[in-house]
């Protein structure tokens, strides 16, 4: 009995890793384990404060492989840096201007 419940655990198991590598979106991105929190930059649209499909850049200027959604809160300004995990935002700061790199890349 206590070799099917291991069992059947352990295939519970596994099949939670690979759903977490595989499904992504901003609720499993938000408490996969094997997702680190980065740092990236984005050129947002001003007037509004909900953000659809923005591309975001890293440091490097480096393209995002995934487009991010979320809310912000100054509709008047346009340079943010996000905080998150995967497509999962966690915060985001509004910016006076975008780092140099990322500046360049978006040309």
């Amino acid at each position: 009995m206590k070799k099917k419940v291991l069992v059947t655990i352990a295939i519970l198991l596994f099949f939670a890793v690979v759903a977490f590598s595989i499904v992504r979106n901003e609720y499993t991105d938000r408490v996969n384990p094997f997702l680190t929190t980065e740092k990236s930059y984005a050129k947002v649209e001003k007037g509004t404060q909900y953000y659809e499909n923005v591309q975001a850049y890293s440091k490097d200027g480096e393209r995002v492989p995934y487009k991010l959604t979320f809310n912000g809160f100054d509709p008047q300004k346009e340079n943010v840096v996000i905080i998150h995990k995967g497509k999962y935002v966690k915060e985001i700061h509004y910016l006076d201007t975008l780092p140099k790199d990322v500046k360049e890349y978006e040309r």
